[in-house]
């Protein structure tokens, strides 16, 4: 009997030595597990940091186009009133501001400018007349001649 429970205990101390690696195993692997989590847990929080922005930027885009919408429906609020107020203008006998349209028609002659006589002036006075004539005349309106 002494022998055959040497026997047992040897074989319990088999079984609990093999128990133990099978634990170290299971250490390692859960290890390897802790670590490819944190891994993941830095890669998801440098994922979620631009999204965070991304979604922040969004959000301020969508604020903007609010404000514009509303600034475009008051602008054609303000737009709408301003034609009703043209439209209470007369411009002829019972004619509306809206029905009239006048067109631009060029001047019939242009008078001389102020600034060439007073050029011409000036040019007198240091050339001694030469110069304030060719500047001075109708002619004079090319300014690479002067």
């Amino acid at each position: 009997m002494i022998g055959k429970s040497g026997e047992e205990v040897k074989i319990g101390g088999d079984l609990v030595t093999a128990a133990g690696g099978a634990l170290r195993q299971l250490d390692e692997h859960v290890k390897s597990i802790v670590t490819s989590a944190r891994e993941q847990s830095v890669g998801l929080s440098e994922i979620n940091t631009p999204i965070s922005r991304m979604d922040q930027v969004t959000q301020k885009n969508a604020a903007v186009v609010e404000e514009a919408n509303a600034a475009s429906h008051r602008l054609a609020i303000d737009a709408e009133n301003l034609t009703q107020l043209v439209k209470q203008f007369k411009i002829g006998e019972g004619m509306t501001a809206r029905q009239t349209q006048r067109e631009a028609t060029p001047a019939s002659h242009s008078r001389p400018s102020p600034a060439r006589s007073l050029i011409g002036k000036v040019a007198g006075a240091f050339n001694g007349g030469s110069a304030a004539t060719a500047i001075a005349s109708p002619a004079g309106n090319n300014w690479e001649e002067f």
